[in-house]
């Protein structure tokens, strides 16, 4: 599936016709911009330290995607004193990528209700799948 259009860094990939598979292809940080995190109550914990992070704060959010799947999963989230600086151990088969976000309250007015979502989110580091180790 190539490239068929592009647009300010979002590409369409394949042909865009009735019945026919195609994908839009993003910047990996823009896939985590709007990104639910925490709890109901608006905050989220540190993975590490146990920290209780909410609107306003800057976290430290690892995520993966394994080669067989195209959603992407959240790992942890730590706080800026407990995130590491790279990635230290890959995992084969898998895309990991370590990012910054500050945290911000979104709320749906139809439905009454708020989540804690990552804002403007920034790849501090990132691993292609064969760069992992099976361990």
């Amino acid at each position: 599936m190539g490239p068929s259009d592009s647009d300010a860094g979002v590409v369409v990939a394949g042909e865009a016709t009735h019945g026919s598979d195609h994908a839009v292809v993003a910047p990996v940080a823009q896939l985590f911009a709007g990104l639910r995190v925490g709890l109901p109550s608006l905050t989220v914990h540190c993975h590490r330290c146990d920290a209780r992070l909410g609107e306003g704060e800057c976290v430290s959010v690892s995520a993966y995607r394994t080669v067989e799947t195209p959603e992407w999963h959240l790992a942890q989230c730590r706080c800026l004193s407990c995130a590491p600086d790279a990635i230290t151990t890959p995992t084969l088969g898998a895309t990991d990528v370590l990012l910054t976000a500050r945290l911000a309250v979104v709320s749906a007015a139809d439905a009454q209700q708020h989540s804690l979502c990552l804002t403007d989110p920034t790849v501090m580091d990132r691993s292609r799948p064969q760069d992992g180790t099976r361990d």
